[in-house]
């Protein structure tokens, strides 16, 4: 049987991304070994790594989408825009839930969602 154990982003700028993803998001660091390594835990075994950019490995935004769900999209997307997120789709209602966009520091898009009630 395989388990999933992590998503691993390559970064262009990892202390800044750390930010992001530790700040914006919420994540809580698992690992914080900069300039080489961080990762975050997201709960049953799960992580978010984020690994810098190098001869063997290239940012590629569009490459992936992470999701996470919150209480509320719409405050959510407030205080990310207060923090100096890029919105790249403000909140709208999908079928089932509410979602909106963010672009990370390096471009990777981060999917917002609440369910519907």
């Amino acid at each position: 049987m395989t388990t999933f154990s992590m998503a691993m982003l390559v970064c262009s700028n990892l202390e800044r991304s750390r930010a992001f993803y530790r700040d914006v998001l919420g994540l809580r660091i698992g690992t914080d070994a900069l300039p080489h390594w961080v990762d975050f835990d997201l709960g049953s075994g799960a992580k978010l790594g984020l690994h810098p950019a190098g001869d063997h490995s290239a940012v590629r935004p569009g490459s992936l989408e992470l999701a996470f769900e919150v209480p509320s999209v719409d405050g959510f997307i407030s205080d990310a825009r207060l923090a100096g997120a890029t919105i790249l789709q403000e909140p709208y209602d999908d079928r089932f839930v509410r979602v909106a966009v963010i672009a990370d520091p390096d471009g990777y898009h981060v999917r917002i969602g609440s369910p519907k009630r």
